[in-house]
């Protein structure tokens, strides 16, 4: 994460993903280092509900769900880490807008022209099953954390929770 503004983590459901990012999160407080996360499935939203929208008769701008998350870690103190996270399918419709803030200007261009720019503190995180719908130009932008069934040891993880539960 220090040396990309974006890092993709692949794997299929259940294999980790969230668990990696959430454990590194934890870490880092632990050891005095603030993280904010804001958390968002890009996919289950229309692109302007995702990207923000401009009302027509009004000319009245309205943050997306990302563009309010964009504006939040932007405010943060540079100290403080602050991670948005894209958990789902990356799909070109939404993923190529981030392109510009993936390379080296960190820079988001909504679309009403307005132009957000992040600090070295600001990541992007995204959790997928597959990079298939992906531009080679979007994949090149970001760093990689592959993961699969086979780096999950289903019994350790039944036992563990059999564990937890009362008899």
């Amino acid at each position: 994460l220090d040396q990309r503004m974006g890092c993709v983590v692949v794997g299929p459901s259940g294999c980790g993903k969230t668990t990696l990012w959430s454990v590194l999160k934890a870490a880092m407080i632990k050891c005095g280092q603030p993280v904010i996360t804001h958390v968002m499935n890009p996919k289950a939203m229309r692109r302007e509900m995702l990207l923000g929208s401009m009302d027509l008769d009004t000319r009245e701008w309205k943050d997306g769900v990302l563009t309010d998350a964009a504006r939040k870690a932007v405010k943060e103190p540079m100290e403080v880490k602050t991670w948005i996270v894209c958990d789902g399918d990356v799909d070109p419709e939404w993923i190529e807008s981030l392109n510009s803030v993936l390379d080296d200007n960190h820079l988001l261009t909504m679309p009403n022209g307005e132009r957000i720019a992040f600090g070295d503190n600001v990541n992007f995180l995204f959790e997928t099953h597959d990079l298939s719908f992906a531009s080679p130009a979007t994949v090149s932008r970001m760093g990689m954390i592959f993961l699969n069934d086979d780096d999950v040891d289903v019994r350790r993880l039944v036992t563990r929770w059999l564990n937890t539960q009362e008899e």
